[in-house]
C-alpha cells in the first residue's frame, strides 16, 4: 500500500513553530528584565499557538461525523495521553520542588497540557462545523470566542475558556482548501509579508504593559481587564493579530524539504516532553543569568537544539513504541 506523501510545507511550519514554543517558554523568566524582551515574548504569543491550532484544524478534515467511534478515536488520541502526562508532570513538579506535595487532578491541566484537552473538544466540535457552511461556521466560532469571556464560570477547568477562545483558528484551518494553500505556496514575493511581525512588535511596544491573559485566553475578561465590558473589542484585536501573524509566519516557511522537515512529524512528542527540561532549567532565574544579546542568542540556539532532539525520528519512534504498550494503540504517532 502506497504511503501518502506528507506536505513538507506544513512539516517545516510545525517544526519552526515548535522552536518558538520552546523559545517562548525559555524566555519567559527574563521578560521582566527589559521591555524589548517582554515585547518580543508577546509578539510570539500573538501567533504561534494560533498557527499550531490552525494547522490542527487543516488536518482534521478526515473527521467524519457519519462514521462511528469518532469520539473514541479522539479520546484515545488526546485524552489518554493527557491523563498519563498530567500524572507525570504532577510527579515531576513534586520531585523538583515546584509543589510541596504530590497532587494529581484532571480538571485543570498542568501547564502546556491544555492543548491536548482543547484538541479533543475541537475535534468533537466538528460534529457541528462539518454540517454548516464555512461562512456560518467561522461566524459562529468568532461569536463564541467573543462571548465566552463574559462568562465568569468558564475558566481554566477543562481548559474550556481557552478552547472556545482559540476555536476560530481551528475552524478556519478546517475550512481552508488545499488549493488555497498551493496558491499561497506559489505566490511570488510572499516573504514581504514578514514585515507584519515588525508591525505587531511595534503595536505591542506602543500600547505598553500587556496582561498575559489577553493572549493566553485562559481566563474570563473580568479576571484581567479593568473594564471587562470592553473585552470583546480586545479579543477582536487579538484575533486579528493572530490571523495576520499566522499569515506572516507562513510567508517565511520553506515549501521544499529541509534537513529538519522530518521532525515536523514528531512535534507533538517534542511538545509533550520539552516541559520536563524547560521547567527544570527555569530553576535558573534571570537574577543569576542576566539578559543581553548573547543570552538571547544562546536561548534561541538551545531552543533549536532541544526541538531538533525531541522531534527527531529516534525519540518519536521510541515514544510511539511506549505509547503503544501503555495504551494499546496501533496508530502512527499523532502530529501536532
Amino acid at each position: 500500500m502506497q504511503t501518502k506523501r506528507r506536505d513538507p510545507f506544513f512539516d517545516n511550519a510545525k517544526f519552526l513553530l515548535m522552536i518558538l514554543v520552546v523559545f517562548g517558554h525559555l524566555l519567559q523568566p527574563f521578560i521582566a528584565e527589559a521591555k524589548w524582551s517582554n515585547d518580543l515574548y508577546f509578539t510570539i504569543y500573538t501567533f504561534h499557538m494560533p498557527a499550531f491550532i490552525f494547522i490542527s484544524g487543516y488536518f482534521a478534515k478526515s473527521f467524519d461525523y457519519k462514521k462511528g467511534q469518532q469520539i473514541c478515536i479522539s479520546f484515545q488520541k488526546f485524552i489518554l495521553p493527557y491523563i498519563i502526562f498530567q500524572w507525570l508532570y504532577s510527579l515531576f513538579y513534586w520531585l523538583i520542588g515546584t509543589n510541596d506535595s504530590f497532587s494529581f487532578q484532571l480538571h485543570v491541566p498542568n501547564w502546556s497540557l491544555w492543548f491536548l484537552v482543547s484538541s479533543f473538544f475541537w475535534q468533537i466540535s466538528l460534529y457541528f462545523f462539518q454540517k454548516v457552511s464555512p461562512k456560518m461556521g467561522i461566524t459562529v466560532s468568532v461569536l463564541l470566542s467573543l462571548l465566552v469571556g463574559y462568562l465568569p464560570f468558564i475558566g481554566r477547568e477543562l481548559t474550556l475558556q481557552r478552547t472556545v477562545v482559540f476555536l476560530p483558528f481551528f475552524v478556519m484551518g478546517y475550512y481552508l482548501q488545499k488549493e488555497s494553500v498551493e496558491r499561497f505556496e506559489n505566490m511570488k514575493n510572499r516573504q514581504w509579508l514578514m514585515v507584519i511581525f515588525a508591525a505587531i512588535y511595534g503595536l505591542i511596544h506602543w500600547i505598553g504593559p500587556v496582561n498575559k491573559y489577553i493572549f493566553f485566553g485562559s481566563k474570563p475578561y473580568e479576571d484581567f481587564l479593568n473594564f471587562p465590558e470592553w473585552g470583546a473589542m480586545v479579543r477582536i484585536v487579538t484575533l486579528i493579530l493572530g490571523c495576520v501573524g499566522i499569515l506572516a509566519f507562513f510567508a517565511c516557511v520553506p515549501t521544499k524539504e529541509k534537513f529538519y522537515t522530518s521532525c515536523g512529524k514528531y512535534t507533538m512528542v517534542a511538545y509533550l516532553l520539552h516541559g520536563f527540561i524547560v521547567k527544570g532549567v527555569r530553576g535558573i532565574s534571570g537574577d543569576v543569568i542576566p539578559l543581553n544579546g548573547l543570552t538571547l542568542v544562546l536561548i534561541f540556539l538551545v531552543s533549536i537544539a532541544l526541538t531538533y532532539l525531541l522531534a527527531s525520528k529516534a525519540v518519536g519512534e521510541a515514544y510511539a513504541g511506549i505509547e503503544q504498550r501503555l495504551l494499546g494503540t496501533h496508530r502512527k504517532k499523532a502530529d501536532k
